[in-house]
């Protein structure tokens, strides 16, 4: 028997081939059938939406990051979400630089710090989230091309799984804890509150 390795991107779009039905193909280079193409296409916007949302996987905090020659700062070309945490000025991406919304000016003097969400190419992700993005993925290439209300519940089924999966994946990896969450340190420590003004 072999050996199960990572999933690769080609896997990926046999998956959503065999959805609706299609062979799948041996390499993804040269010129594809049009199938093949939406599959891909499919694939990648799947996985940026699913990467933008931010794991712990594809998370940098205190990254720094310095002004250019010219005052500018450059957001990371892979970058999904950024966000500045050592300035109390408000800071946003734009036009691939950072933009000081608070003073009107992209000119920068000072290093920053920033939490930084990534894109990744699809063979450096976790199995756990291929899995889910492919799955994702073959319920909107299936909905887009057959618009099957059978195959719909059967692929939405296997993408909550997936999903489920990754969740408990980014709890085991992350090491959360209550007291990170906001809503949940608040309730928590409202009781000391309450002890200790009355």
């Amino acid at each position: 028997m072999t050996k199960p390795t990572t999933m690769t991107e080609l896997e990926a779009v046999n998956v959503l081939l065999t959805t609706i039905g299609e062979s799948p193909v041996s390499t993804l280079s040269g010129n594809q059938v049009v199938d093949v193409a939406i599959a891909q296409q499919v694939l990648l916007e799947v996985s940026r939406e699913v990467q933008s949302m931010g794991w712990h996987f594809n998370t940098d905090i205190r990254v720094e990051l310095s002004p250019a020659i010219d005052t500018f700062i450059y957001v990371p070309t892979d970058t999904a979400r950024i966000d500045i945490t050592n300035s109390s000025n408000d800071i946003v991406a734009r036009d691939d630089k950072l933009y000081n919304l608070t003073d009107k000016t992209f000119v920068f003097t000072d290093k920053l710090e920033a939490k930084i969400v990534y894109f990744y190419d699809f063979a450096k992700l976790p199995d756990v989230a291929k899995k889910y993005i492919t799955t994702r993925a073959s319920r909107i290439f299936a909905d887009r091309l057959l618009n099957s209300s059978a195959i719909h519940q059967m692929l939405v089924r296997d993408e909550q799984k997936a999903h489920v999966d990754l969740r408990q994946y980014e709890g085991e990896t992350a090491d959360y804890n209550m007291n990170q969450n906001y809503s949940v340190a608040r309730v928590l420590n409202r009781g000391n509150y309450m002890r200790y003004s009355t």
